[in-house]
């Protein structure tokens, strides 16, 4: 039975169906809390982690969890806000418009997938933001995957501005082009920190081997040169180059 507001043992509550074996109970668990802490990890760098205790609610599937007394309030509203608001993106099949690094994307897909009819055994999922119901579709799996699944790759040059920097498990930025609506994720080895770091929220150009989607739209790129482009007030002004044009 489905739960209601007045049961839900936290803010952020994890909700599965009956009839699960253990394994699949303790994989929905873990996807659950490594999605909740991927979108920690991404809201910002500086502040301390949150630390979070469980709440299970006896004779149910109910999984809670709550900041400590620490916690940063506007960190833990902002979580979820985000946790939220990714969900439904991706729903909706925007996963551009989510923000969402790619391990939280991954502990996602595999919370969907659980849901999916055309799988053995589907189970329904729901996370509980602030008592309020996110249903969790098999649409979400297939939106991401579909994102990740490249159809050809070739060497090329992607030029935009610098948006974010990551590190989970792989160093990672995404370029934001304005010829495409999303942003492009960038492979970097550690070698590129430094200009990397010299070039946050700047224009870049960088080149390698870029993996793209059957319509021409690339998807990601490992990153074998990074150029930082001048800003535009490094850009010669109309009196700068008066000299150089003639009256015809």
């Amino acid at each position: 039975m489905s739960a209601t507001p007045d049961i839900i043992p936290s803010d952020l509550t994890l909700e599965i169906g009956d009839n699960l074996s253990p394994e699949r109970f303790l994989a929905a668990v873990r996807a659950f809390f490594g999605y909740v802490k991927e979108v920690e990890a991404s809201i910002s760098a500086s502040h301390e982690d949150v630390s979070w205790t469980v709440h299970v609610r006896e004779g149910s599937t109910l999984i809670g969890i709550e900041p400590s007394a620490s916690a940063s309030p506007p960190v833990v509203q902002l979580v979820y806000s985000r946790v939220e608001e990714g969900i439904k993106y991706l729903a909706a099949g925007d996963i551009d418009g989510a923000h969402l690094p790619e391990p939280a994307l991954k502990h996602l897909r595999a919370l969907s997938e659980m849901t999916d009819s055309m799988r053995a055994n589907p189970t329904p999922i729901k996370l509980w933001v602030k008592k309020k119901p996110v249903v969790m579709d098999p649409q979400i799996g297939r939106v991401i995957s579909e994102d990740w699944r490249s159809d050809y790759s070739d060497f090329g040059t992607i030029e935009g501005k610098l948006e974010t920097i990551q590190d989970h498990g792989a160093l990672e930025i995404r370029i934001r082009d304005v010829m495409y609506r999303a942003a492009v994720r960038c492979r970097f080895p550690e070698s590129m920190l430094p200009i990397v770091f010299d070039s946050f929220r700047k224009r870049v150009e960088v080149s390698g081997i870029v993996h793209f989607r059957k319509n021409g739209t690339p998807i990601s790129i490992d990153v074998e040169k990074l150029v930082r482009l001048p800003d535009d007030a490094e850009l010669p002004t109309a009196f700068d180059v008066k000299g150089l044009l003639r009256a015809g």
